[in-house]
């Protein structure tokens, strides 16, 4: 049997999924189907996903996002003020971007080697080599970058410490360190 798109306008709404309930109707209101909430399933879930490498736009988007995949409808907006609210969940949301970001930083090592032994034997010249090389300089010093955003104290350069000197009496001395 074929997919069908149900396709469908109610009052200034319009409706397009696979399967349809309309929303009901209470006197002149439209009542819309309840969304979603936050529980410690899909929490696991998204922080799961995020720690996978998974960008945002993977997990969250309508058509072919990881969630959507899994018959899950909960969006962005959603997850980002959950996140605002809850500092709890802010913690893990962070360390389930370090766990990301670690994951990417040893994947383009074990991608690195791998291109080293195919250069050592051979079957990679020289010149193409040389371009895959610089392509993985670019992508690991993007991905460093966005570590040291995230975490500067661990993947941060030493310069871009920031130490705040002062007391009470005194106006506060800003300095970087090397």
């Amino acid at each position: 049997m074929a997919d069908i798109k149900v396709i469908t306008r109610h009052g200034r709404y319009l409706i397009a999924c696979d399967s349809f309930q309309p929303p009901s109707r209470k006197g002149n209101r439209i009542i819309m189907p309840r969304k979603r909430k936050l529980n410690e399933k899909l929490k696991s879930i998204i922080l799961d996903l995020i720690a996978d490498s998974f960008t945002l736009r993977q997990i969250f988007s309508k058509p072919e996002g990881e969630l959507f995949k899994k018959g899950i409808e909960y969006s962005w907006s959603s997850f980002r003020k959950e996140l605002i609210e809850d500092n709890d969940l802010m913690s893990r949301y962070q360390k389930a971007k370090e766990l990301c970001i670690d994951l990417e930083l040893s994947s383009l090592k074990d991608k690195r080697l791998e291109l080293e032994s195919k250069i050592e034997s051979g079957q990679i010249d020289g010149k193409a080599g040389q371009n895959l090389v610089n392509l993985y300089k670019i992508v690991s010093a993007h991905s460093q970058w966005t570590a040291s955003k995230l975490k500067s104290k661990v993947y941060g350069k030493s310069a871009d410490v920031l130490t705040l000197k002062g007391s009470d009496s005194e106006p506060i001395n800003i300095s970087w360190t090397r």
